[in-house]
């Protein structure tokens, strides 16, 4: 694809544009769904384009299409240089200069192209296969999916930016409704890797069914002040929402409760959380940015204390420092913005068992409603509806449901007393975490 985006940036230059960068995108992707040990859905999609984007005088002309042809690509570089003429100049908008050399990283594995609709098939099957053995109360597994994506990137710019990338991936997904007593409760659970032999499909099955069966008779516990155990996919929802406030572009415009505390303790002494698009196994690892700048690890949070924020090329030129290489594109129609790429929370580790052991009383949260509605990452107070399993003189007791969870992200932050040792990848977001031991949460019930 080189040769196109070659030929956009010597149209651009044949009509007075000096600072030009052209990035490219070709990839397909594939989504099967069953129901009933039958194909319900099998779908594949191509897709390709080119987005132009033409710097003057600090205001920027952004323009993109999927027609290469060599009047579409003519078109593209007038409406890119109309679009400059009648921009406001913004004196931190610059052409993103090379920052060294890509990471070394290779996010694509040969295998999943080598993978055939057949076998595919087979991991959707298993999947939902493994959800209806796992538990006889297990009635109907209402979503299993198997989706995959195999892309390849392009960027060129006069500022001698000239790099390429191709990467894959691949996940298993099931949706389970568990029935007894006229109560249905609901589970899911996901699996995701670079090829299929990554995925472990009856796994993926019989976690979904296990979630939704341990849920049924659940009920609303007493209201209490007491420790909350996260479980993986809830931490993840949580660090996401967290996330936002931790990019440099919410800092600057005043919306990141995070906004002027660098160095300051924000969170309990044993969290770490790290940005890394390096990562072998990171699901959205990759050798540079949206911007051609090299992926790196980034800490956010270190001992407790803030360490800083992302950052792509505009805001850290207003910032005065370098991009972190988080300057993300969700395709070749995008423009660039500051994204998270694998978002991991670490720290030393205690085993679950242990932890549950430990709790006189509290709740174990499988599933949270609303987080990215019921938490404001400006102020950081959140309240959200959650569904789990109560802690009593640590042991699993009752399930609960329709009780709330309420609090402030930093509070909830200095809260942490612990990490589980399962650990693991939440595609939603790209976020590898654990369960997450928080103290003193305000949990809300009858």
């Amino acid at each position: 694809m080189f040769p196109v985006l070659d030929a956009v940036l010597e149209r651009a230059r044949r009509q007075g544009a000096v600072d030009v960068e052209v990035f490219g995108e070709r990839s397909t992707s594939r989504r099967i769904k069953v129901f009933r040990q039958e194909v319900e859905q099998l779908t594949a999609a191509r897709r390709r384009g080119v987005g132009l984007r033409v710097f003057r005088d600090g205001a920027v002309g952004h323009a993109y299409t999927s027609d290469l042809s060599e009047d579409a690509l003519d078109d593209l570089v007038r409406r890119a240089l109309d679009n400059v003429a009648v921009s406001d100049a913004d004196e931190y908008m610059a052409l993103p200069r090379p920052q060294g050399e890509p990471a070394d990283v290779r996010p694509y594995d040969s295998r999943l192209a080598a993978a055939t609709d057949a076998q595919r098939i087979a991991v959707a099957l298993e999947v939902e296969a493994a959800a209806l053995a796992a538990d006889r109360r297990v009635k109907l597994v209402e979503d299993t999916l198997y989706a995959d994506g195999d892309g390849e990137v392009f960027i060129v710019s006069t500022a001698g930016v000239r790099r390429s990338y191709r990467a894959g991936q691949c996940y298993a997904f099931a949706y389970v409704l568990a029935e007894e007593g006229g109560q249905v409760e609901t589970g899911y659970s996901y699996g995701v890797g670079r090829a299929l032999e990554d995925l472990d499909p009856r796994a993926v099955g019989a976690e979904a069914a296990g979630r939704a069966a341990r849920l049924l008779g659940a009920r609303k516990c007493p209201s209490m002040r007491a420790p909350v155990i996260l479980d993986p996919f809830v931490s993840a929802a949580f660090f996401g929402v967290l996330s936002s406030a931790l990019t440099a572009d919410a800092v600057q415009k005043g919306r990141s409760l995070f906004a002027g505390r660098e160095g300051e303790r924000v969170a309990g002494d044993l969290l770490e959380l790290v940005d890394d698009g390096t990562l072998p196994d990171g699901p959205d690892s990759a050798p540079f940015d949206g911007e051609g700048v090299p992926s790196a690890r980034t800490p956010l949070i270190a001992g407790g204390v803030l360490q800083g924020f992302l950052h792509d090329t505009y805001t850290a030129r207003k910032a005065g420092l370098a991009s972190t290489g988080n300057g993300m594109r969700g395709g070749y129609s995008g423009l660039p913005r500051v994204s998270p790429s694998n978002l991991v929370v670490a720290g030393p580790t205690t085993p679950l068992d242990e932890i549950v052991a430990g709790v006189e009383k509290g709740v174990l949260v499988t599933d949270a409603v609303g987080i990215h509605s019921g938490a404001n990452p400006v102020s950081g107070e959140f309240s959200v509806g959650i569904s789990g399993i109560l802690i009593e003189d640590g042991e699993f007791t009752t399930p609960v449901r329709e009780v709330t969870l309420a609090g402030d992200i930093v509070g909830m932050l200095t809260g942490v007393r612990a990490l589980g040792d399962d650990a693991r990848w939440v595609p939603a977001g790209s976020i590898h975490t654990p369960s997450v031991v928080i103290d003193g949460m305000t949990v809300g019930g009858t």
